[in-house]
């Protein structure tokens, strides 16, 4: 029979049925794919188990009684004794409790001398004929006949919350520091951290009887022996945690089952994973919260490190063309703004080579800058054999296009080739992310002059017969039109 069925035939939860396995009094056989499969006998001795429990026989001694180690007579005839002398206690209670409520006496007054004597004095018979104005019931199963369960759903969700953190935070920097944008991994980062907090999990509750979002918040995992969780059953855990709290992180599935781990949780039943496990946890403090929130601004902060180092350009300082153009390439192929184009030694444009089926796609045609006569695409400035400023510039008469784009989006590409490695520049990604804001909400229609750290950055614009949209680009209005751009990134070392 499955465990569904034992629990309804026997009267004993689930959680107790799991302890009595763990504690080696039941032993039920196992079907081909791993599940319990109990016998009538095991319902039997589950039966005895429930009964001598129920009357205050130990664990200890059914283990004894189970392995004929004890005579059940002997083991009875110790429990009656034990029930006669508290019995005995307490009737002795109830008769000094009586004596002295008809003394009167106060507290002040109190001389507890002679009730503290009658107390420690030989049991006395009781009473024959004492009325009894309630049957008294029958002990039920001691609470402690089952492994302990953390049943504080917030505390194990911040828990693991924070593990997955962990785990995909060091993904996500160690992508960074190998040099690969982590947003082109895409689903991958994530599939990858299912797969390796597999592996990392099981490891240190087996090394350590925890993990760290479980540590920093006062709990631990260990077997029915008190020593730690082997590998494999850690392993085995994770999986199933995955399946029955989780649902594979299948939508809707996945919401569905984490409301009834938390309504198991609400119950203070033990979940589907933890079974055969003891999963302690230390009274709730507010170190232990303040502690979790300490370790997300530490982790969060050591991944933003990560990021920021990987967004700075190869060559720092004075550049050549050279290592401009090596600074460039290196920013494209990083943040993914490269297309089929790159810089050459030279500073000059060229195409990738064709790969196989690829459809080539002219330079003119990826810049939009086919409707422009005699476009600079970068003029560079050098001063002592170092680039000093990067112009681009175009002029275009009665254009016939639709639209007509400036190639405004290439002025912070050349900022994060020219400028991010300067001195000036400061360490951390936000701050250059909102140099980036700065310059995207700037007058491109009118022109602009921006003074930056280390920078000026000059948009010069004249223009007639055109309308311009924001984020658009330039709409002919005439026949006679004219639009001419000048976009300049100079270092400013002063």
């Amino acid at each position: 029979m499955t465990s569904k069925e034992m629990e309804i035939r026997s009267g004993v939860p689930r959680a107790n049925i799991r302890y009595y396995e763990a504690e080696g009094l039941l032993a039920p056989a196992r079907s081909g794919n791993g599940y319990r499969d109990y016998s009538e006998e095991d319902l039997r001795t589950l039966e005895k188990i429930k009964l001598l429990r129920r009357l205050g026989v130990t664990i200890e001694e059914l283990r004894a009684l189970r392995d004929g180690k004890a005579d059940l007579a002997a083991v009875l005839d110790r429990r009656l004794a034990e029930v006669g002398g508290q019995r005995a206690a307490l009737g002795r209670v109830e008769r000094v409790c009586g004596d002295l409520r008809r003394s009167g006496a106060t507290f002040a007054a109190l001389d507890p001398g002679k009730y503290l004597a009658d107390l420690d004095a030989p049991a006395l018979p009781g009473e024959a004929g004492t009325p009894l104005w309630r049957e008294p019931q029958a002990t039920a199963l001691p609470e402690t006949d089952r492994l302990p369960t953390v049943c504080s759903a917030s505390r194990r969700f911040f828990a693991r919350a924070f593990d997955e953190f962990l785990v995909w935070m060091i993904l996500v920097a160690g992508l960074c520091l190998m040099g690969y944008h982590p947003t082109r991994a895409g689903l991958a980062v994530n599939l990858a951290q299912v797969v390796l907090l597999g592996v990392l999990e099981p490891l240190s509750l087996h090394l350590w009887g925890t993990t760290p979002g479980k540590a920093l918040l006062g709990m631990r995992l260990a077997g029915p022996d008190g020593k730690n969780l082997p590998y494999s059953e850690g392993v085995t855990r994770y999986i199933m945690m995955l399946m029955y709290g989780l649902g594979f992180y299948i939508p809707f599935l996945s919401l569905v089952l984490l409301i009834r781990s938390a309504w198991r949780c609400w119950k203070e039943e033990p979940q589907p994973w933890d079974g055969g496990v003891a999963y302690i946890a230390k009274p709730f403090r507010l170190r232990y919260a303040a502690s979790l929130i300490l370790a997300v601004l530490l982790t969060l902060a050591a991944g933003e490190a990560a990021n920021s180092w990987s967004q700075l350009p190869p060559n720092k300082g004075d550049l050549t063309v050279a290592e401009f153009a090596e600074n460039y390439n290196r920013q494209a192929s990083y943040l993914g703004f490269g297309g089929k184009t790159y810089l050459d030694e030279s500073g000059q444009w060229q195409e990738k080579p064709e790969e196989g089926s690829q459809i080539t796609i002219s330079l003119d045609e990826l810049m939009d800058i086919n409707p422009w006569d005699d476009a600079k695409v970068f003029h560079y400035t050098v001063e002592d054999g170092h680039v000093t400023a990067v112009t681009m510039s175009g002029t275009l008469r009665n254009a016939t296009t639709m639209w007509v784009d400036t190639p405004d989006d290439y002025v912070p590409r050349i900022v994060m080739a020219l400028v991010w490695g300067r001195r000036e520049a400061t360490f951390w990604s936000f701050s250059r992310q909102a140099q980036l804001r700065e310059l995207e909400d700037a007058d491109w229609k009118r022109g602009f002059t921006l003074h930056q750290p280390g920078v000026v950055i000059t948009a010069e614009v004249e223009q007639s017969g055109f309308y311009y949209y924001k984020g658009m680009g330039w709409q002919p209005e005439q026949p006679e039109n004219y639009l001419s751009f000048t976009y300049t990134v100079a270092l400013d070392n002063g």
